[in-house]
Formats: C-alpha cells, structure tokens, sequence
C-alpha cells in the first residue's frame, strides 16, 4: 500500500485535496421600528372602519400574507412600503367592488320599475356579448346603467273601438237625407206633387 499514491489526480480524494470556505451567514435584517409599526397599524385600523372588517383580519389576510410573515413583529423594515401598498391596495379593490355593487343594484332597480329586462339584455348581448351584469366591468357598468336611466318606455298606444252607433229612427234618416241631398229631395217632391195631381 505505500506505492499508492493519494492526491486526487486519479479519482480519488483525500484530505488535502478540499478548500473549506466559510460563508458569512446572511445578516438578520431589521425589524420595523415603532414609528414604523404605529403608522402601519393606524392605516390598517382606518381602513377596517372605513371598509367595516375586523382590523385583525386585515392583519392577517393582506399584511402576513403579503410579506410572508406570521406575526406583526417578524416584518422587516424593507418590507414596509410593500405592508402598506397592501393595504391600500386592498382598501382600492374594496371600494371598486363596492361600486360595482351599488351599480348593478341600481341597474336591476330601474329596470324593474321600467319594465325593460328584455331590452337591456339585448342591448348588452348586442354591445358586450355579455348579459350578465355581475360578469361586467365598471366601464361597461356606466354604459348600461346610462342606457336604462335615458331608455324612455313608451306608453301602449291605447285602442280606441269605433263607437257603436246607434240605429237611427225613421224621423232620423229622413233628417240626414234631406240635409245631405237637398236638391235631390226637391225634385223627388215636386215629381211626387205632379204625380199625385196626375193620379
């Protein structure tokens, strides 16, 4: 065994043939400092009142998850402004979806009370291919709620029945005959005349 040679030229390894490099650990960053965690907790409690959720739901659902953390404590201090872009973020989409409801409440209130289901959906199908107000954008919203507020629901032209007249009475006809062919009475009285002094 004393012919072998062990430096690692033939596949084989020994002790001297590794470099042991230390690795500085990454540095453990800052956490939020006070100021940092009241501003952040004053928007987060301004936006539950506003939007009327609980400000710990707030906490967890968009803060924890937006920067991976699980406690208020963890968030490091260049996670910040993406805690509070979060926040406010979720306070705009809050808004816009509230919008889009009130919108598509009113919609279907004055179609109701026109009575035009019909026409709208024909001119949403005709104008988005979409008839489905929950499935529509708040553009395409304003368009529709435009579109029912200046429709104008033309009342049934109402049928008049011609009126029934009344048969008229002997007296009656001979009145209308006199007063419409008068010179054709005349000449029929004057030959009834000649003809009764004849006979």
């Amino acid at each position: 065994m004393s012919d072998i040679e062990v430096d690692g030229n033939r596949n084989r390894v020994a002790g001297r043939d590794y470099i042991e490099l230390t690795l500085p650990c990454a540095k453990e960053e800052e956490r939020l400092s006070q100021v940092q965690r009241q501003m952040l907790r004053s928007l987060v409690e301004e936006v539950a009142s506003e939007c009327e959720v609980e400000a710990r739901t707030l906490w967890r659902e968009v803060v924890h998850a937006r920067v991976g953390v699980e406690h208020v404590g963890d968030i490091p201090r260049s996670k910040f402004l993406e805690a509070q872009d979060a926040v406010v973020c979720w306070r705009d989409n809050h808004r816009a979806q509230a919008n889009i409801r009130l919108m598509v409440s009113r919609i279907t209130n004055i179609t109701k009370n026109k009575g035009i289901y019909s026409e709208r959906d024909a001119w949403c199908l005709r104008q988005f291919g979409e008839k489905h107000l929950n499935a529509m954008g708040k553009d395409q919203l304003r368009l529709v709620l435009a579109f029912v507020e200046d429709f104008s629901v033309e009342p049934a032209a109402k049928v008049v029945a011609p009126p029934v007249e009344q048969p008229l009475t002997y007296t009656q006809r001979m009145k209308k005959l006199v007063t419409n062919y008068p010179s054709h009475m005349l000449a029929v009285l004057l030959l009834g005349f000649v003809i009764g002094k004849i006979f």
